[in-house]
């Protein structure tokens, strides 16, 4: 191989290196790491005024007839999925992360012993774990308790709410 062909490969490498760089700072410019302070726009609220447990358009079921209608193994399968990295589901199951799940529906809001939960959701101590309270945490947890210190985002679809809601029912010793 002679020099010229040499020269011809070590461009092409070189180019081919120089666009991937370009590629890959470009794409941190355009997508930015850090989450800024504010929101750049606020979205409307839905026409149910967004409050926990309200209805939603004509028809819809309320959640508690949405957990009535649950598969507390789809909410299993989603729990394990979402939930188990943080929280255990044993009676007497360690505070991991976040506290045992374990009767927690129907309990007081922030109220286990031996875990120390943020001020925020403290706050709502005089509160229970009911279906709508269980599923407005679900959905937006930094909604519900504004400065809590759970980084979930939450679970947007209402179906899925209801199934983790009725797989948390039958973590209790008289379970469904």
């Amino acid at each position: 191989m002679d020099s010229k062909n040499a020269n011809r490969i070590g461009a092409a490498i070189l180019v081919a290196v120089l666009a991937m760089a370009g590629s890959i700072g470009a794409g941190y410019l355009a997508v930015p790491s850090d989450i800024p302070a504010h929101a750049l726009f606020v979205l409307p609220k839905p026409a149910d005024g967004g409050q926990p447990g309200a209805a939603g358009p004509p028809g819809a079921e309320s959640i508690a007839e949405a957990v009535a209608h649950a598969d507390p193994k789809a909410g299993q399968a989603l729990a394990a999925r979402m939930c188990a990295m943080c929280h255990s589901f044993a009676k007497g199951g360690p505070a991991m992360i976040g506290p045992d799940l374990y009767g927690v529906a129907g309990s007081a809001v922030g109220d286990m012993p031996g875990y120390d939960f943020s001020p925020a959701l403290a706050a709502h101590k005089a509160e229970h774990w009911t279906d709508d309270t269980l599923s407005a945490w679900l959905e937006a947890p930094a909604r519900f308790a504004p400065g809590t210190r759970m980084a979930f985002p939450g679970v947007p679809e209402a179906g899925d709410r209801a199934a983790i809601i009725a797989f948390l029912h039958t973590l209790s010793d008289g379970g469904k």
